[in-house]
């Protein structure tokens, strides 16, 4: 398989719109940077929140994630990801609808791949249907600069994501071999023995 040529170390995050999910990675130390985009459309030309949100371009709302693996594994951008996703709703999260909502993680490379899938193996156990769209990423453009750091420019701004569950992942650390069991279980194991 061909991948996009990219980094060794990002990840690609779609769940819901993308200024909540771009915040949450943003706080989790080791993340290097964390880019609202839009993921696996049409093409160039459609890579625009205005045609994108007409639900005719298959774009996601999509966080670029690049991390430093001395800091942080992939495995606990997982489990916040899937900690504050709904796996078992289809074309929306929260209050947002639409397909350029849908759920999904992309990959670049057979390492993410495999971890990928591993972890989705281990949610899709707690979760009836599962919906997640877990592929390879075809294609990847910036959001408008409006939205980039959306929530940081504008801290009352809508948010799917609690800000709680963003200031437990800022501080919550996981081994990767602890990943055996859905995320809501390990994080409320750990919650606990961090505070």
């Amino acid at each position: 398989m061909e991948y996009i040529n990219e980094t060794e170390n990002v990840i690609y995050f779609a769940g819901g719109c993308f200024w909540g999910i771009e915040h949450l990675m943003q706080s989790i130390p080791g993340v290097i940077d964390a880019r609202s985009g839009y993921a696996n459309g049409t093409g160039k030309e459609d890579a625009d929140y205005k045609t994108v949100c007409t639900g005719t371009t298959g774009f996601r709302e999509t966080v670029r994630v690049e991390y430093d693996p001395e800091k942080v594994c992939p495995e606990n951008l997982l489990l916040a990801y899937f900690y504050v996703v709904d796996p078992t709703v289809q074309n929306r999260q929260g209050e947002d609808i639409g397909t350029q909502y849908q759920a999904g993680i992309y990959y670049t490379n057979d390492r993410i791949r495999e971890t990928v899938e591993r972890i989705a193996e281990i949610e899709k156990n707690n979760s009836d249907p599962f919906y997640i769209e877990i592929s390879p990423l075809r294609n990847f453009y910036d959001a408008e600069e409006y939205h980039q750091n959306y929530l940081e420019k504008n801290p009352g701004g809508y948010c799917h994501i609690p800000r709680k569950a963003m200031k437990l992942f800022a501080d919550l650390r996981i081994d990767p071999q602890d990943y055996c069991k859905p995320a809501a279980d390990i994080v409320r194991e750990k919650i606990p023995s961090e505070q």
